[in-house]
């Protein structure tokens, strides 16, 4: 009997170890996913979310739902393609774009931070009632009734403000006040100081992500830019994307990645780095092979079969120009005259095949090195990216103090490096030799 009574007990006390085991899982996984949270208490509530957003809370990484409350610590992650909304109290919201990490570093009803680790956000904290500041690149800034967005790349960030007039803590100690209208340009230095300006905001230096987070958002109308200004940008890329591949279709010029991935390497030349400055901006000189006028037609053989294969494959255009140079002779380097065609056009608009995750980089010396082009580049480790220096014997500064090449994808000029750019299909490439205005002269934005 004594046997069978402690047996009992026993069962008893391991049932209820179970049971407050398996409690304490539970509770130790509602506190991290937010279910003992109330909502009205937190600023930070997840809204809708497209394609993979994770989220690390406590050291543990999960995906991130609709619904979930946000909490101080958190860092959410949008992956390649992905977008998520953060509901700011009901009234303000902000938008990751793909590849961007956040930190939360203040959720609390009376004040909200965050911190662009890297990557691109969108904000509308006009009717916010907290406080709402916004840390990037080591820069500081209250944000609140104000909208903005902000771009962290290694290396360099940028603050634009559409609505609202707000100061910004810099880095270095000192305060930079950025009104409606004007961006905020941080670049770090190499000696760890680093370069701050403020300018106007271009429309063309907006990606159609912030365009169409501007014409969405609740205080579109309170906006430095006007809707109508915003969908004429859109109209005016879509159109010159859609005639770039119409006459890339006429060409039917098409340059197969497998083809001449054997022969990648040649036409190039390394060069010392050059830290510090961006990739849409060029120097130096190397000499390699003439030039062409475009690329010549390449037509993938073998049966239909692998014909219809080739026609599934992603596929980009890309053209190079420097025509602005025609207009700029007198201010050209002696002897570069014989490396700037006639029409301006180096290479023409032509079809290339890439393969998922190849950048506008690997697309430019693949088709430099078939159509016989030359080409210099570096590898810049503060900007995590390459950097071009010279296309067909045309380098930065060889057409006055402003000039050297750039590069825009569907009509948006990225303010960060073309090794950085990772392709879509469809995508048009423009590489375009820029003499005045650091780009103002080719459509870019005017720095």
């Amino acid at each position: 009997m004594e046997t069978r009574s402690k047996r009992k007990w026993f069962n008893v006390i391991m049932v209820l170890l179970i049971m407050i085991i398996a409690g304490s899982g539970l509770v130790t996984v509602g506190m991290v996913q937010g279910w003992f949270v109330h909502e009205e208490t937190v600023p930070l509530i997840c809204g809708k979310t497209k394609g993979v957003v994770n989220i690390e809370r406590k050291g543990i990484g999960y995906t991130l739902k609709k619904d979930t409350p946000m909490a101080e610590g958190d860092l959410v992650e949008t992956k390649k393609g992905a977008q998520v909304q953060l509901l700011l109290e009901e009234e303000g919201i902000l938008v990751l774009n793909g590849n961007t990490e956040l930190n939360i570093t203040a959720c609390r009803k009376e004040r909200t931070g965050i911190e662009v680790k890297q990557g691109e956000i969108f904000a509308d904290t006009v009717d916010a009632s907290s406080e709402f500041e916004t840390v990037f690149g080591g820069n500081r800034a209250q944000l609140a009734d104000a909208v903005f967005s902000v771009s962290a790349q290694a290396g360099s960030s940028t603050l634009n403000v559409y609505c609202g007039d707000i100061s910004v803590m810099l880095e270095d100690g000192t305060v930079e006040r950025v009104e409606a209208g004007e961006y905020l340009s941080c670049i770090s230095g190499t000696d760890g100081t680093g370069s701050f300006t403020v300018e106007k905001i271009q429309i063309s230096s907006m990606n159609e992500f912030l365009i169409r987070q501007a014409q969405n958002c609740k205080s579109a109308g309170e906006l430095c830019f006007t809707e109508e200004q915003l969908q004429e940008v859109l109209d005016s890329r879509a159109a010159e994307k859609k005639a770039a591949l119409e006459a890339s279709l006429n060409k039917d010029a098409v340059i197969s990645a497998a083809d001449t991935a054997e022969n990648a390497g040649g036409g190039e030349t390394l060069s010392e780095e050059k830290p510090g400055e961006d990739d849409n901006l060029s120097g130096g000189e190397t000499e390699t092979q003439e030039s062409q006028s475009s690329v010549e037609e390449y037509v993938s053989g073998g049966d239909t079969q692998e014909q219809e294969t080739v026609s599934n494959k992603k596929v980009c255009t890309i053209e190079i120009r420097c025509d602005t140079i025609l207009n700029n002779l007198g201010n050209l380097t002696d002897g570069k005259e014989a490396y700037v065609p006639s029409n301006g056009v180096i290479l023409e608009t032509s079809s290339v095949e890439f393969e998922e995750g190849e950048t506008v980089f690997e697309v430019l010396t693949r088709v430099c090195d078939y159509a016989g082009i030359q080409i210099e580049y570096s590898w810049t480790p503060l900007y995590d990216s390459y950097y071009i220096e010279g296309i067909n014997h045309l380098y930065e500064f060889d057409c006055g103090n402003e000039s050297g090449w750039m590069y825009k994808v569907n009509g948006w000029f990225p303010n960060y490096g073309c090794s950085k750019y990772s392709l879509e299909d469809g995508d048009v490439i423009v590489w375009c030799y820029t003499c005045n205005g650091l780009g103002a002269d080719v459509g870019g934005p005017v720095y």
